[in-house]
């Protein structure tokens, strides 16, 4: 037995040294082993996570005229710069992470962003020397395969978050691929794949000329990296307000638009409760678990003794589902188009109703009418609520009303035009809208945003 329990003993540090050793080699090969900074930089394109028109549909392109990333391995953080190319014109965004900070830049202004700490820290060590670096420390596991006709190296070990992480070393030493998992409010744990290819060297540094990135099965980055330096010099102290920050909690305010109906406000996404003779229902469960448990606490207060049975969905976009797995472990029903059923069931545990282009909710005394916003460019699937007693329109993305008293836009906005459209085609009679994002209106104001 001792002799069989030494044989594995030695077995276990040969395993150790051998992997050791590849990590090594590897991190010799690409310029890894006495690198405590890059950046790289390029162009290309990113995908916007969470906002395809469908949840078949990969995310919305947009074109990045340029990329620069700065990254610190010695003290984890990174700064990135980068210009996008959007239909109203350029827009620089500047975001950075170090520590248990991250912020954003707008101007002189840095703006907390507490909610990308975890993020972008999780970037850092998906970069190829940030991951050759973190298997080292971590006494990755390593061990041989033919993949596609040749042979690799698959590296495993415990991230830096609760995930694993996982590699593919090619031949020359290069990293090929690294996949980890982070948390989403909508797919819950989240597969993040980064593919690297086409090895250059730059100054003693080799670095990939190609990365692709995807998150939730689809490209959420795909760069041509035409530059590339090893050890610059790397500044990223957090501001003094940045450190200070604290997330704020999720606030609930509530205002009553009619009987049995209210308004709830108090951040960037509302919702709206309605009460029915027996239950009450809310429509839509934006952003994420800690705005979902808000707006339920809210509705327990303002109607107590009736049980929440229903949360209405408008779309699948992630800031408007991001609430649905909460919602869905107090076991209340999601209502939602059904091109979306079957996205939501893979993601998590659920009760579910669904339409297509009309379902009518009601107790006899109040009805609530679910439409799909037929031909919407925003989204296939986009749902609107009409309360006909009340006259009120509920509707998410499609119409955000302007400040009071501002102009007319010189181009309406397409999906509002559609908006009015439908409206129309249903003959609603609307007085009201209580949009997801702004202030509820009178239909006069969306009649003067589409030019009518």
């Amino acid at each position: 037995m001792r002799n069989v329990m030494m044989a594995l003993c030695l077995s276990c540090v040969a395993m150790a040294q051998d992997a050791r050793s590849v990590l090594a080699d590897a991190a010799k090969s690409i310029g890894a082993a006495d690198l405590k900074s890059i950046e790289y930089s390029g162009a290309g394109s990113a995908f916007t996570l969470g906002q395809n028109v469908n949840p078949t549909a990969p995310w919305p392109r947009v074109t990045l005229k340029s990329f620069v990333r700065t990254v610190d391995y010695a003290n984890p953080g990174y700064r990135e710069e980068t210009v996008r190319v959007t239909p109203a014109g350029e827009q620089r965004q500047v975001q950075l992470v170090s520590g248990k900070h991250a912020w954003n830049m707008a101007g002189n202004n840095a703006n907390p962003a507490p909610a990308a700490v975890t993020e972008r820290l999780t970037q850092i060590w998906l970069t190829p020397h940030g991951f050759l670096k973190a298997a080292m420390a971590a006494q990755a596991a390593v061990k041989s395969k033919k993949e596609g006709g040749r042979k690799v190296t698959l590296v495993s070990f415990a991230g830096h978050g609760k995930y694993k992480m996982n590699g593919v070393i090619g031949g020359q030493g290069e990293v090929e691929r690294v996949e980890t998992w982070i948390e989403n409010p909508v797919l819950g744990d989240m597969l993040v794949e980064t593919e690297y290819s086409g090895y250059k060297d730059f100054g003693g540094v080799r670095f990939p000329s190609r990365i692709v990135q995807k998150q939730g099965g689809h490209p959420t980055l795909d760069l041509a990296i035409t530059g590339a330096k090893g050890n610059p010099t790397v500044s990223l102290d957090a501001p003094a307000a940045v450190q200070q920050a604290t997330a704020p909690p999720a606030r609930v305010e509530s205002q009553k638009l009619a009987d049995g109906v209210w308004y709830l406000t108090g951040g960037s996404h509302h919702s709206l409760l309605v009460e029915f003779r027996d239950h009450v229902a809310v429509i839509e469960g934006p952003l994420n678990q800690d705005r979902a448990k808000a707006v339920i606490g809210e509705v327990k207060k303002l109607v107590p003794a009736k049980p929440l049975r229903y949360v209405i969905n408008t779309h699948h976009h992630f800031d408007h589902s991001g609430g649905l797995r909460a919602f869905a472990t107090e076991g209340v029903t999601i209502v939602t188009h059904q091109m979306n059923k079957p996205y939501y069931a893979k993601a998590f545990k659920g009760k579910f109703q669904t339409l297509t282009d009309r379902r009518d909710m009601t107790d006899g005394a109040r009805t609530l009418e679910l439409h799909l916003i037929k031909g919407n460019p925003h989204n296939d699937g986009i749902l609107m609520a009409y309360l006909p007693k009340e006259k009120l329109l509920v509707e998410a993305d499609v119409y955000s009303p302007a400040p009071p008293n501002a102009p007319a836009p010189a181009t309406p906005n397409p999906a509002s035009v559609n908006l009015y459209e439908n409206i129309e085609r249903l003959k609603l009679d609307v007085a009201q809208i209580a949009p997801i994002h702004g202030r509820a209106v009178p239909l006069a104001e969306l009649k003067k945003a589409v030019g009518k």
